[in-house]
């Protein structure tokens, strides 16, 4: 399957808090805009590869909890455990055929569904969005799919400043991921994306399993001290100074080449 990874979704109450506390530490960050359909809003963090941060906040939590798109619900339900990562997609520039490849490997499709919202120039942004029946019984959770309305060259003329940062060039490099059942996700995962056995190692988060999806790296790790399948930390390479960011329940990992 032919993707790219797009953005890490962050749940947070108020993602201007979150924009601007990244802006203090040197990274170019922006208001994104308000999801009115989905009761909720965004601010953006982007990066090389077209790849970006998107940090999302309930503001209208009835639409949220009715709208029916299953990013949304999934944020409605993370929200009672609190902030942090929740979700993230892979970039394709043909849903459909994403579509037909998870019925041919034994998954269930729900969509494509339409997104849009208004940036502030005033342009509307349109994307499709394609999710994965939970068949999972909470052990793992499945990535989800996007389409952008734009093709990638429009896109990366209008987003290439935002991706200039004081702190450095900048990559978002990997994801570290919760399972409660870590043989389960990565088998699942690799069916999901036709992928190799995986790369396993150690680091400061414990042992973890790494598959390599769309230019970045999944590392998923067993979670033995909390019930949890949430992302909860992201790297950044490429940075002049190296950090460890702990913000709204999310860790960032800021390092050197």
């Amino acid at each position: 399957m032919n993707v790219a990874f797009d953005h890490l979704v962050h749940l947070t109450e108020r993602p201007e808090q979150a924009k601007t506390a990244f802006e203090q530490w040197g990274f170019t960050a922006i208001h994104g805009g308000r999801h009115p359909s989905w009761g909720t809003y965004n601010a953006l963090c982007c990066f090389e590869h077209l790849r970006y941060i998107e940090w999302i906040g309930i503001a209208d939590e009835q639409t949220a909890k009715t709208c029916g798109n299953p990013l949304i619900a999934q944020l409605v339900a993370d929200r009672q455990e609190g902030n942090g990562f929740s979700q993230f997609a892979f970039r394709t520039n043909n849903i459909g055929a994403v579509a037909a490849h998870l019925k041919r490997n034994g998954f269930t499709p729900i969509g494509p569904l339409p997104g849009s919202r208004e940036r502030d120039d005033g342009k509307r942004l349109t994307w499709s969005m394609l999710f994965i029946e939970d068949d999972t019984d909470g052990a793992f959770r499945y990535p989800f799919f996007i389409q952008w309305g734009d093709g990638d060259d429009v896109r990366m003329n209008e987003l290439a400043p935002l991706m200039h940062h004081r702190i450095g060039a900048s990559s978002l490099s990997s994801i570290g991921v919760y399972t409660l059942d870590l043989r389960r996700a990565i088998d699942a995962y690799r069916r999901l994306f036709g992928l190799p056995v995986p790369r396993f190692g150690r680091d400061e988060a414990g042992a973890y399993a790494e598959l390599a999806v769309g230019g970045i790296a999944l590392c998923f790790y067993e979670a033995d001290h909390r019930p949890s399948t949430r992302p909860f930390l992201c790297r950044l390479v490429g940075m002049q100074e190296q950090r460890r960011i702990e913000i709204d329940g999310g860790t960032y990992i800021v390092s050197r080449p």
